[in-house]
């Protein structure tokens, strides 16, 4: 696997707050990892088919001009430490458009902002986040709705489970905290009763899921995670619960953590794919959150 990097972000930039939560969380991971930030606003594609009168098109300049405005305060807005670049594209679609800036501008990660929510429900997924988490071929991250943090990052956390795809997003986690010099934690949910949570044994936070490590990943990971713990640079955490919720809830968040998923055995390869648990998950974490594509290499 080559070494994780932000060095090239495409900021899915609307003048809203959406648009400025995925800012803010751009902003921190460029402070995280130097990276080139590219604020991209994709305007609706002129053509016939359009919901538009056809005789009527002059509004195009206008919107465009508009559009731009609004990416040139945005920018202007922007850190001094932070380098950036403007660009808008035409397409059917704001997906389709972030997916064709990705590839023009060879974008290492898609930055979104979440609709806003309800108090409990922290994440809310527009149908452009819900066609990139389950299409791109790079990580997709996700900013909750009020995300204001522009520091940097200060923990990695990596939840994964028993199903295929364990290995891809602690193989990313570990490199990743290394290659950024985060602190890293490693999170392991287990679904139990209460019975059955009360005869667990002392130690399981580090011990088993250690094992867990090198049964869903391999022995190098599970050396590579040890070390680290022993050398306090990663903790590791198995979080209990009846559901989803109650083992989420259990947890406590860090500030400026973000919290890196891997994607369901349902990706295709190289693209990513929000499973269903980690859609449960991410309605309760007031983190941001990142999906890595199936098999990252």
């Amino acid at each position: 696997m080559s070494t994780p990097t932000f060095r090239n972000l495409i900021i899915a930039y609307t003048a809203t707050e959406p648009g400025r939560d995925a800012l803010n969380l751009g902003i921190a991971m460029a402070r995280t990892s130097g990276a080139h930030l590219n604020l991209v606003t994709v305007i609706p594609e002129d053509n016939v088919y359009a919901a538009v009168y056809p005789s009527d098109r002059g509004h195009m300049p206008i919107i465009q001009q508009q559009v731009r405005e609004w990416l040139e305060q945005a920018q202007a807005s922007l850190p001094a430490d932070i380098s950036s670049s403007i660009h808008t594209i035409s397409d059917s679609s704001d997906a389709a458009g972030l997916l064709t800036a990705t590839q023009q501008l060879n974008g290492s990660a898609i930055v979104l902002g979440g609709r806003r929510g309800g108090l409990l429900r922290r994440f809310r997924l527009g149908g452009t986040a819900t066609t990139l988490l389950h299409s791109s071929p790079v990580p997709v991250a996700l900013a909750p709705g009020g995300y204001q943090n522009q520091e940097k990052l200060s923990w990695l956390t990596a939840m994964f489970g028993t199903r295929p795809g364990a290995e891809a997003v602690i193989q990313y986690a570990l490199a990743a905290a290394q290659s950024f010099n985060l602190p890293l934690r490693l999170v392991s949910l287990l679904f139990l009763d209460q019975a059955q949570a009360d005869s667990l044994p002392d130690g399981i936070e580090t011990a088993d899921l250690i094992a867990q490590v090198e049964q869903f990943g391999n022995e190098q990971l599970a050396a590579q995670a040890a070390d680290m713990v022993a050398n306090d640079q990663a903790a590791t955490v198995v979080a209990t619960g009846k559901d989803v919720h109650d083992a989420v809830e259990a947890l406590t968040w860090m500030e400026h953590e973000l919290v890196i998923f891997g994607s369901s055995r349902l990706a295709s390869n190289q693209h990513t794919f929000l499973g269903a648990t980690a859609a449960r998950i991410l309605r309760h974490i007031p983190s941001p959150m990142m999906v890595i594509p199936a098999e990252t290499t």
